[in-house]
């Protein structure tokens, strides 16, 4: 693996530190400074340019910058609540549960034991002892327990060509340390920073699905066997700050430019919506993401950072709470 540039390493680090000058109990700047995981993804070297982010080869002519601040792969809550009313909820949900009746033992698995909307079309159905037993591993089950990441060259590759876009949107976002007086975004560039890393760093398992492959119904199938064993294997495990990223570098044929806007109404309807009904939305951030390609992420109880904007004092010997 290529070495890391110093520039990437000092950048991270600039961000991290000013985190204390805005009032980070020193138990949270622990945890921030796991950034610098983040660092060995990072294949290729940063050249700074005159302070531009530019990358590739020293000497050469620096990259226009591609992402600006509005390109966050974050929302504002966690699950974003649904726009339908009482009655077409209700519609839905019929739709969905009789449609992918098969994963409803799953889907009870999961529900939540506080009445959510979904337990007047699961409260009957059948518990089964392991969702994860010899009827799962023979394929006997619709959902899958899948590897934590792929091992083909192809895929592999993929997975890259993601990451090195991912990598950078991250660094293509300015320092509020290095910018010019009068365009100081009063830390807004950096919080933007810490919490683009924070759920990069989340993220441990990875999946690729080809849609070059079958038709497209058969396609959207596999993508929700897919996301919603990934969510059924985050929810089993139950740790904090922990995800997956479902990459599509091929649509189907017939999606074309579309692509962007189709992936966001499959998270909405078939993953936000049914996580909401079995009352789990609080513990999951599930976006689709474009960095060279097409994603969805997982985010499974990401973890409350605190606003810049409060300024505590800390010290030493203060571990927070």
């Amino acid at each position: 693996m290529k070495a890391v540039s110093p520039t990437v390493v000092a950048a991270a680090t600039i961000v991290i530190c000013a985190g204390s000058i805005h009032g980070f109990q020193c138990s949270e700047l622990r945890r921030l400074r796991e950034i610098s995981e983040l660092l060995p993804l990072f294949t290729e070297k940063r050249t700074s340019g005159g302070g531009g982010m530019g990358f590739g080869k020293g000497g050469e002519k620096k990259q226009k910058r591609k992402y600006t601040l509005d390109d966050k792969s974050y929302a504002s809550t966690p699950v974003a609540a649904s726009d339908q009313t009482q009655e077409e909820t209700h519609a839905s949900m019929s739709e969905f549960f009789k449609t992918y009746n098969e994963w409803s033992p799953l889907f009870k698995e999961f529900m939540v034991d506080t009445n959510p909307l979904a337990h007047s079309f699961l409260h009957e159905v059948e518990e089964i002892e392991n969702i994860w037993g010899i009827d799962t591993m023979e394929n006997r089950n619709v959902w899958r327990l899948l590897p934590g990441k792929p091992t083909d060259d192809a895929a592999l590759a993929h997975v890259g060509t993601f990451l090195d876009e991912w990598q950078r949107s991250l660094l293509e976002i300015p320092i509020d340390a290095m910018t010019r007086e009068e365009e100081i975004g009063k830390g807004m560039n950096d919080m933007h920073f810490l919490e683009e890393g924070r759920r990069t760093i989340a993220v441990s398992r990875f999946q690729v699905l080809d849609g070059n492959v079958g038709a497209t119904e058969d396609w959207e199938n596999e993508l929700f066997r897919t996301c919603w064993s990934e969510l059924a294997h985050l929810m089993s495990q139950d740790e904090i700050d922990t995800g997956s990223l479902v990459l599509l570098p091929g649509l189907p044929i017939g999606l074309g430019e579309n692509g962007l806007e189709y992936i966001n109404r499959f998270v909405e309807e078939k993953l936000v919506r049914p996580i909401s009904w079995l009352g789990r939305d609080n513990d999951w951030e599930i976006v689709a993401m474009e960095r060279g390609n097409l994603g969805i992420r997982l985010l499974h109880k990401l973890s409350a950072m605190r606003d810049l904007s409060e300024k505590d004092t800390i010290g030493d010997g203060d571990e927070g709470s």
